[in-house]
């Protein structure tokens, strides 16, 4: 499996894996300007067609009580 990176100016950032049987994309995109939430998605590509699997937003709160678990787990610092 190859992985890659790519962020953009506009808040979004994505992280593909390529596989054997097709692409998967984790996209993350970030809303400052309107209510400080973001949106994660999970897109599936196989045979052409670019398919959002999984999607959801979490705001500004939910995102500090994210944080701060991750941080209770040693994930981040």
């Amino acid at each position: 499996m190859h992985s890659t990176f790519q962020a953009s100016d506009s808040g979004q950032a994505v992280i593909l894996n390529a596989t054997a049987i097709g692409n998967e994309k984790l996209v993350v995109s970030l809303h400052p300007e309107s209510d400080s939430s973001i949106d994660i998605q999970i897109r599936e590509d196989t045979g052409g067609q670019d398919v959002v699997s999984s999607a959801i937003t979490i705001n500004q709160a939910s995102l500090q009580k994210l944080v701060q678990w991750l941080r209770e787990q040693g994930a981040v610092d």
